[in-house]
């Protein structure tokens, strides 16, 4: 009787423990959001000429950021986002935060504007859904930055 005893404690406490063993969840993703979008508006001014902004949200929670911001070449950037209810956050591969923001999609499903919030900032960038051109993902145009090469990011 004892042999089974043992045997029923030991079942449960192993059924407890590989309940509590749980893969890392998704993050939360607005499905509406995922897809690739170009800066359009920032702080309601246009881009300039020397001034441009791409992003890919993908609904696995990560994203690509290219920028060329008074620079030359595309610099590109990628980490993992959440967005969750109206809150857009996240962090970069090299572990920096990226600012927090609230966000809302156009009714057409084509825009999508981010608001940053709780870093005294007032930025408001507005993205139009638009594909990346291919010179830009290129490799020898978008130049993949590290953490110690940091500069204004967009996210």
């Amino acid at each position: 009787m004892k042999k089974y005893i043992h045997i029923i404690i030991l079942t449960f406490a192993s059924a407890l423990f590989f309940a509590g063993c749980s893969k890392e969840t998704a993050p939360e993703v607005d499905n509406g959001i995922c897809g690739e979008w170009s800066l359009t508006s920032w702080n309601g001014a246009a881009p300039g000429e020397d001034f441009s902004v791409y992003m890919e949200l993908l609904p696995d929670g990560s994203f690509n950021l290219y920028q060329k911001v008074y620079t030359s070449t595309f610099d590109r950037y990628s980490g993992t986002y959440t967005a969750d209810g109206n809150i857009f956050s996240g962090s970069y591969s090299d572990g920096e935060p990226m600012a927090l923001y609230s966000y809302e999609v156009g009714e057409d499903g084509n825009t999508l504007t981010l608001t940053a919030t709780g870093t005294g900032e007032s930025d408001v960038c507005i993205y139009t859904r638009t594909g990346i051109p291919d010179d830009v993902r290129s490799a020898e145009n978008a130049l993949t930055k590290s953490g110690a090469e940091k500069g204004r990011r967009f996210l």
